[in-house]
C-alpha cells in the first residue's frame, strides 16, 4: 500500500496547468485565480502563441512550451490537465511521478486501460487524482441528493433519463471533440460521462450495466443514438437515451420513488421539481459563475488536508467502463474496488 506524502502547512494549493483551450476560459481557467485557496502559477501549451496570449489574460506568471518545466517547479503542488483526452494518461503519469496531485478533465482517458494506468500511478507515488465530473460539488445536484438522502420521495425504485440535441456543429475552438482517437467517441462519451458520473454519485456502486449505440444519421463518424441499462447494487433500476440526431431538445431525468417522484435537467441549472400526494415543489437555482468553482474549491480544500474527500479515479474508471459497455454493445458486471 502507497503511503500518502504530507503537504506542509500551507493556506493554498499551487497548481499548473497543462492545456488551456475553450473549456478553461469560462468553465474552470479563471476559478483558480477567484478562490482564496488556489493560485494558477503555470500554464504549459504547445501552441507558443497561443500560451503567451492565455497567459497574460489570465495573469498567469510563468509559461512555458515544456511541461517539465512546469512539473520540476517544487513551488507547484498540483496540475490540472485539460488536454483532449487523448493526453489524459500521459500527463496523468508524468505529474504523479513528479509528485504532483492531479485534476483531469473529462472523459478520465480514452479507455479503462488507460485509467486503470492513471490510478495505478498516482496510488504509487502517493498523490490523489481527481476527476472534473464538477456535479458533485454543484448546488443544484447536492440538493438533489439531500432530498432522496431525506426521503422526499420515499425509496427510489428507478430512474429514466433522455437526453436530445440535433447533430452537433463543427466547433473550431475544440476540432477534436467528434475524432475517436483523440476524445473516445461522440456525444456519449462528451456529455453522456458527465450523466453517467452523476447517477454514480446519486444511485451508488453499480452491481450490472448494458447498452447499445448506433451512428443512424451518419453525419458524424461516431456514435449519434446510445441507450443503456443500469442495476444498482441497492437494487435501483434505470435507463438512460441520448439521440444526439433529434429534431428537437430534452433534457430529462425522472428519479421515481415509493412516495413521489424528482424530475429535472441534468445539463443545465433548470429547477428541480418535487412531486408527491402533497402536489408539486420547485427548487430553482442560480447559474455558477464558473461551472467547476465548486468542485475546484472542495478538492483543493481535500488537498490542503482540510477536509476529506475520497479520490474520483475509481468513479472515473467505473464511468469509463460503463461509457464502453455502452458504446461496444457489452452487459458488464461489477464486483468490488480491488
Amino acid at each position: 500500500m502507497s503511503m500518502r506524502r504530507r503537504r506542509k502547512m500551507k493556506d493554498k494549493i499551487v497548481f499548473g496547468m497543462i492545456g488551456c483551450g475553450d473549456v478553461t476560459e469560462r468553465k474552470s481557467g479563471p476559478a483558480f485565480r477567484k478562490l482564496p485557496q488556489t493560485e494558477m502559477k503555470w500554464v504549459m501549451r504547445r501552441d507558443e502563441k497561443k500560451l503567451e496570449d492565455y497567459a497574460k489574460r489570465h495573469e498567469i506568471p510563468y509559461f512555458s512550451t515544456e511541461v517539465l518545466d512546469m512539473l520540476r517547479d517544487p513551488d507547484v503542488d498540483a496540475v490540472y490537465i485539460a488536454t483532449p483526452p487523448h493526453m489524459h494518461k500521459y500527463y496523468t503519469v508524468l505529474a504523479a511521478e513528479h509528485k504532483k496531485d492531479v485534476y483531469v478533465e473529462k472523459p478520465m482517458a480514452l479507455n479503462s486501460d488507460e485509467c486503470r494506468e492513471m490510478r495505478k500511478a498516482c496510488e504509487e507515488h502517493g498523490v490523489k487524482l481527481y476527476v472534473a465530473y464538477y456535479r458533485r460539488a454543484q448546488k443544484k445536484f447536492l440538493q438533489i441528493k439531500s432530498l432522496m438522502e431525506k426521503g422526499a420521495i420515499g425509496e427510489v425504485r428507478s430512474f429514466t433519463y433522455q437526453y436530445l440535441c440535433p447533430v452537433p456543429q463543427f466547433d473550431p475552438n475544440r476540432p477534436w471533440l467528434f475524432q475517436e482517437d483523440t476524445s473516445g467517441g461522440g456525444i456519449l462519451y462528451d456529455v453522456g460521462s458527465h450523466m453517467i458520473d452523476f447517477f454514480l454519485f446519486l444511485f451508488g456502486e453499480p452491481s450490472m450495466v448494458s447498452g447499445k449505440s448506433g451512428n443512424l444519421s451518419q453525419a458524424l463518424s461516431v456514435e449519434d443514438v446510445t441507450t443503456g441499462f443500469f442495476l444498482f447494487e441497492n437494487g435501483i433500476q434505470g435507463t438512460m437515451n441520448i439521440t444526439a440526431s433529434c429534431g428537437i431538445r430534452e433534457d430529462l431525468l425522472t428519479i421515481a420513488g415509493s412516495k413521489g417522484a424528482l424530475r429535472f435537467s441534468i445539463m443545465d441549472q433548470a429547477p428541480v421539481s418535487l412531486i408527491t400526494d402533497h402536489g408539486t415543489e420547485i427548487f430553482e437555482f442560480e447559474e455558477p459563475e464558473h461551472s467547476q468553482m465548486e468542485m475546484i474549491s472542495m478538492i483543493s480544500d481535500a488537498m490542503l488536508g482540510k477536509t476529506n474527500v475520497e479520490d474520483s479515479g475509481w468513479n472515473g474508471l467505473e464511468t469509463q467502463e460503463i461509457l464502453e459497455a455502452f458504446k461496444f454493445g457489452k452487459e458488464v458486471f461489477f464486483r468490488n474496488k480491488d
